[in-house]
């Protein structure tokens, strides 16, 4: 059996137990066991069949994740969408961000901006940057998200976010944050780096990062 029609078949099985919530309890169940049974040996020796057992069982939650996110939002969503021939390839592309990532909420975020792009909310190089940023994420990166977003700006001038300051510079990678003119130094002469968030950085977190 090729790839491609094993992936097919994966998906779609997946889709016809999706109103199943007991399967979706039952994966992470099977993925937490998994990672309990597997022996800080084994990783050092590059067991082969732990490995293969542990990304199966990750790729089907993080498969999981993501159609049950895609659904909430929109039932019947994910069935109409493989089923259509025109979206194989996005299909495909969607199963390969989805083996990057190894945090639930990744899934789900990758399954809001599909959803965004099939909806033609945002373009495909947006959908691309998107997904590309989500691989990226951990659970650092996700907490100083959240913090970012609490950031306060400055009331008298709301347009001057003055209180960021040394931003891990992912997020300026990630256009989630701009460089701003800020005042010298107490020396008169260095400038302190301040960074302003981007409408970009608004958008991700209010339509593909918050659940």
């Amino acid at each position: 059996m090729s790839n491609n029609k094993l992936a097919s078949e994966l998906v779609l099985t997946a889709t016809e137990n999706l109103a199943d919530e007991f399967l979706f309890k039952t994966a992470n169940t099977f993925l937490e066991d998994a990672i309990k049974s597997i022996p800080f040996a084994s990783l050092i020796t590059g067991s082969i069949e732990t490995y293969s057992k542990f990304r199966t069982l990750k790729e089907q939650r993080q498969l999981l994740a993501f159609i049950q996110e895609a659904e909430n939002i929109n039932q019947g969503f994910i069935e109409k969408f493989f089923k259509d021939k025109n979206n194989t390839q996005l299909g495909f592309e969607i199963l390969g961000v989805l083996d990057q990532t190894y945090l639930e909420q990744q899934a789900k975020m990758i399954g809001r901006v599909t959803l965004l792009f099939k909806g033609g909310k945002i373009s495909k190089q947006d959908f691309d940057k998107y997904t590309y940023i989500i691989t990226r994420l951990n659970s650092h990166l996700i907490l100083l998200i959240d913090e970012l977003y609490s950031i306060e700006t400055n009331q008298d001038d709301p347009e001057f976010e003055f209180d960021i300051e040394n931003p891990n510079m992912e997020f300026s990678s990630f256009q989630f944050l701009i460089e701003v003119p800020s005042p010298l130094n107490l020396d008169g002469k260095t400038k302190i780096a301040r960074y302003k968030r981007t409408n970009s950085f608004f958008y991700f977190y209010e339509n593909i990062f918050k659940d």
